[in-house]
């Protein structure tokens, strides 16, 4: 049990210093380059779940929705690499093609979740 909220926040923690520190605390970049913008910055992944469930971005503090993200991150492959250990114990190739072939779908479920999340609070674009 133990093991599993390790996981979750050295991949929380690793998402951290890679995404979310790289923006202030009001959601603003940090290092400013000419032409580039906030949403610029971000990575891929969330600016696909912006443009995906019409995320309103004047609702929202970008450096609180990539902690989101970095937490929803951290449980999925924790999960995964639990389930993928616990069913694949013999064969450490069935186990990396297994997770590789599942953290995709399994993120996107993820991050349907919490789009209709984000609709419920009323924090997407009136379309």
């Amino acid at each position: 049990m133990i093991e599993t909220f390790i996981t979750i926040l050295i991949v929380y923690i690793l998402y951290y210093f890679v995404s979310v520190n790289r923006y202030d605390k009001n959601g603003h970049l940090k290092k400013k380059t000419k032409g580039v913008s906030d949403y610029d910055g971000l990575p891929s992944e969330v600016k696909y779940f912006i443009k995906k469930y019409n995320i309103d971005l004047d609702k929202i503090n970008l450096r609180g929705l990539l902690k989101l993200t970095g937490f929803i991150l951290g449980i999925n492959i924790t999960i995964l690499s639990i389930v993928v250990l616990l069913l694949f114990r013999d064969s450490v190739v069935l186990q990396i093609i297994v997770a590789a072939l599942l953290i995709i779908p399994i993120y996107l479920i993820s991050l349907k979740i919490l789009g209709n999340y984000f609709k419920k609070k009323g924090l997407v674009k009136n379309v």
